[in-house]
């Protein structure tokens, strides 16, 4: 069960998450030893109890284990919120959202805590043929896109078997209809799976973690160079990258530089 959102940023406890949702994290070694899915409800019991940053402890220790789920970064992303850490609250509910697009309560968290933040930025236009793409490619999750490819290309092959196999008129019609319905599937799932890759994956978005930034004109901490400041919160692209410093670029359009301590990717 799903907690909901209440206007004035008032916040329940999240539910439970079945063990089966945690995933792989690819990025993340696995810690042998405690039980993730005890952490996990460890991480509930505690944020039931008030106890909000035991509770971003159990649950960080789900993530340290080397597994995660829209529904781990959502609770987290509540813990981190009644803790008053904003920045950890964006940044979790946004990698929620990434691996569950059409999360209402999410969404709404996400849109919340964003309304606290200190920037106003005001999105440039997007072309209309962009926005159509990437509310498409966004429509449904990478891991039920994938699923959906790998399900049409066996109903392919299939009937491919069929059709080749089948003795009688009737057989091979129906192995082509499924041949016909594989291939549809194919380029449909995977023309998504490659856009959404291309959208989504390819772009590097990060938050900002402290409560100020100073957002200069080059990779240089004088204060000469500095153009304007972003704050805790405030969700930022990723453009070029040096050892110790990225250049962002924010929604509103301004471009600078940040040390690269003050940002956490998504």
């Amino acid at each position: 069960m799903m907690s909901r959102t209440l206007l004035g940023c008032l916040w329940v406890a999240s539910g439970l998450l079945a063990p089966g949702l945690l995933a792989p994290n690819p990025g993340m070694a696995t810690i042998q030893g405690e039980d993730p899915s005890a952490l996990f409800q460890e991480g509930n019991r505690l944020y039931q109890a008030n106890d909000y940053s035991g509770a971003v402890e159990a649950y960080g220790g789900v993530l340290r284990a080397g597994l995660e789920s829209a529904d781990l970064y959502y609770n987290l992303g509540n813990a981190y919120f009644k803790d008053g850490n904003l920045g950890g609250a964006i940044l979790n509910y946004e990698r929620a959202l990434r691996l569950n697009p059409r999360g209402a309560d999410i969404r709404a968290n996400l849109e919340l805590a964003r309304s606290l933040t200190a920037d106003e930025i005001e999105p440039l236009p997007r072309f209309w043929v962009l926005s159509a793409l990437s509310w498409w490619t966004e429509l449904l999750p990478r891991n039920v896109l994938t699923l959906g490819l790998v399900l049409t290309y066996l109903l392919g092959v299939f009937g491919l078997v069929m059709v080749i196999l089948s003795r009688g008129s009737s057989g091979r019609r129906f192995g082509t209809w499924f041949v016909g319905g594989g291939a549809l599937g194919i380029l449909v799932f995977g023309c998504t799976l490659a856009a959404r890759e291309g959208l989504v994956g390819s772009t590097e978005w990060g938050i900002v973690m402290v409560e100020a930034a100073a957002v200069q004109s080059a990779p240089s901490g004088g204060d000469d160079l500095t153009l304007f400041q972003v704050h805790e919160g405030t969700r930022v692209r990723v453009d070029r990258t040096t050892a110790s410093w990225l250049e962002i670029v924010l929604e509103d359009g301004r471009v600078g530089w940040v040390p690269s301590e003050v940002l956490e990717t998504i």
